[in-house]
């Protein structure tokens, strides 16, 4: 009998430990477990269920005191607006997904639920379109969110436990663990955080689609942002120089020039140049599909070949709906036997991602590595050298050309050239990148400079006198 008595109380016992260990997912909603502005966020009963009444005024509505990484989270939502963060940090940096309200009830709608990474405070939902997919959920009527989260991956499931609405497959944010939080209009209940519970879901980042593809420009030499004027679209005088720093680059998945995650938010207008040597075999052309935020311009061998915009909204936007993929654009590489240099300028406004995706057609005859040099032609000069060819001179048709000083260098401009930066290659030979000419100067057996000629592609084009 006394055996008896102590199997019942040892079973009450194991059995009310089990009861609570199961409890220990739920997370109150209470205003105590809670950071909110005062007077956005109701708590009240929903059902005979606690509930967190979040109005469109709030903000981010952050958990206390809690750290998650991986595992599951659940809750119900009667939403207008829902967006949710994990592994949130800060407002700067976080993990996120939300639901496309104007596509509730549309079962077909491809973007009706999008999870994108925040890194510096940029929302990157344009430069990483594969993270979306369709789902069923009601607006204004009660839905129930799952989330389960490995590591580097993630499942979410909407009104559907057994097959997931979107698998991210790599989760792009920089923190591994943080706070959740909501923002938007909605009501939320029945929320459950459950550490450790995965689900079997691998902990490692799914194959790279691109990963067996070597189409993929992957490594690009790279500048520091270069601010641009304002009501300025772009300027030659934004082009890389002699003094330009530049860094290697190493692309993401799928072949992502991430420039966001390597210099953070861009706070005014900006530009960043990308630079790679094309070594080719034989004079060929190369078709190159390209992706990219927001406006681009590509330079092959100093001359400018492709210049466009994606602009999210717009009629000029690119697909899909003005987000940065390999299918934005396409365009063809005239290459020339030997070194070809090209450069791409990546302009973007403030508070959008940035980002470049870079693929050529085949890879016959070509090897590509990052550039880090200015111009494999210029060699440095004394500047007394380069002041010998300061002047003004005479062309046939009668018209003037001047040569000046331009810092460390010389500019030639007049009516009949477009203004443009001569950078030595030899004691009395200069290049110009942008517009592509050659301009050798001569002088007499007095030493003193009494004409140039100007070449381009090899062939002389116009010469001009020294006027005295």
């Amino acid at each position: 009998m006394k055996r008896n008595i102590l199997f019942v109380c040892v079973f009450l016992v194991c059995s009310t430990a089990f009861a609570q260990k199961n409890k220990t997912g739920n997370f109150p909603l209470e205003a105590a477990k809670w950071i909110f502005t005062p007077g956005t966020v109701g708590f009240i009963q929903e059902k005979g269920s606690p509930a967190m009444n979040i109005s469109p005024e709030a903000g981010k509505v952050v958990a206390k005191d809690l750290n998650f990484s991986d595992g599951t989270i659940e809750f119900d939502v009667k939403p207008d607006n829902l967006t949710f963060y994990f592994r949130y940090q800060d407002a700067e940096e976080n993990e996120c997904f939300y639901l496309r309200m104007n596509r509730a009830g549309d079962s077909t709608a491809i973007e009706g639920i999008q999870y994108a990474p925040v890194i510096d405070g940029v929302l990157l939902w344009d430069i990483y379109p594969q993270y979306q997919s369709n789902a069923t959920f009601r607006k204004g009527d009660w839905n129930h969110v799952k989330l389960v989260i490995s590591h580097a991956q993630l499942r979410i499931y909407i009104n559907n436990t057994d097959e997931p609405a979107l698998q991210v497959e790599h989760l792009e944010g920089n923190p591994e663990s943080g706070a959740i939080a909501f923002e938007g209009d909605m009501v939320v209940s029945n929320l459950t955080v459950m550490p450790g519970k995965t689900e079997n879901l691998s902990s490692s980042p799914g194959m790279d689609p691109t990963g067996n593809d070597p189409r993929y420009i992957r490594r690009w030499a790279v500048t520091d942002p270069l601010p641009i004027s304002k009501n300025v679209d772009f300027s030659y005088d934004l082009l890389p120089t002699p003094e330009t720093s530049w860094r290697v680059l190493e692309a993401e998945r799928r072949g992502l020039i991430n420039l966001t995650r390597a210099f953070g938010k861009n706070k005014v207008r900006s530009i960043i140049w990308l630079k790679v040597n094309i070594q080719s075999a034989v004079e060929q052309k190369k078709k190159m599909n390209l992706g990219f935020l927001d406006d681009v311009w590509v330079f092959l061998n100093g001359q400018m070949l492709y210049l466009d915009k994606n602009l999210q909204g717009r009629l000029m936007e690119k697909e899909p709906g003005g987000r940065c993929s390999v299918e934005n654009t396409s365009f063809m590489l005239p290459l020339k036997k030997g070194a070809n240099e090209l450069l791409v300028g990546l302009g973007n406004d403030a508070y959008w991602g940035r980002g470049m995706i870079a693929r050529i057609s085949d890879l016959e005859g070509v090897q590509i590595t990052p550039d880090l040099t200015f111009d494999a032609r210029l060699i440095k000069l004394s500047d007394t050298v380069e002041k010998m060819y300061v002047g003004t001179y005479k062309l046939p048709n009668g018209t003037q050309a001047q040569v000046v000083t331009a810092g460390k260098y010389l500019r030639l401009s007049g009516k009949s050239f477009i203004s443009t930066l001569l950078y030595p290659e030899a004691d009395n030979k200069f290049f110009s990148r942008d517009i592509g000419i050659e301009v050798e100067f001569f002088k007499n057996n007095e030493d003193k400079v009494t004409h140039f000629i100007v070449y381009s592609n090899g062939k002389q084009i116009v010469a001009a006198n020294r006027m005295e």
